[in-house]
């Protein structure tokens, strides 16, 4: 049990958007930022198809899901490169960087807040390569993850309606 690809995307999304709105500004923060952060909230799970492509071969039952791309060091590495890119005044990479991180960083926060208390976790290698320092709080809200779609995608039109936003995206 996990939160939906769905959540893992459009959270970030809602999330940047706030941020383009009411703390950048749009000139400084453009939609397409949007669109990588949403993607960089998912790419956590590319370690899903990558254990379906090495589960094809026969006699092969392994499952690499939360071994290496849930560790709060990718976050941690992309905000250094952004921070890297920044210092050199090489503001738009850096600011990819940083909606990367982002996005990463929400996706182990997701998964966090979703699994409930399951021994063989995949959140397991939170602090991967540091194996012996491990903490996730799972608060096991799986069952609600059609919801808490439905909620974020509402509040986020709801929101945009409301400070006539909505036209950015039409």
């Amino acid at each position: 049990p996990m939160a939906l690809a769905v959540t893992h995307v459009i959270l970030i999304i809602v999330l940047l958007d706030i941020f383009r709105h009411y703390v950048f500004g749009k000139n400084k923060f453009p939609r397409y930022f949007l669109i990588i952060g949403g993607i960089a909230g998912i790419i956590p799970d590319i370690d899903i198809p990558l254990t379906w492509l090495i589960n094809f071969f026969p006699q092969t039952t392994i499952n690499i899901h939360g071994l290496f791309t849930h560790s709060l060091l990718f976050p941690v590495l992309f905000l250094i490169v952004g921070a890297a890119l920044h210092y050199k005044k090489k503001t738009k990479w850096a600011g990819i960087f940083y909606v990367i991180s982002a996005g990463w960083f929400f996706h182990l926060i997701l998964d966090c807040l979703f699994y409930g208390p399951i021994l063989d976790s995949p959140l397991k290698n939170f602090f991967w390569p540091l194996p012996f320092f491990n903490f996730c709080p799972q608060w096991g809200i799986y069952q609600y993850a059609a919801s808490i779609d439905a909620l974020i995608l509402i509040i986020w039109l709801v929101h945009e309606e409301i400070h006539k936003k909505i036209k950015d995206y039409i």
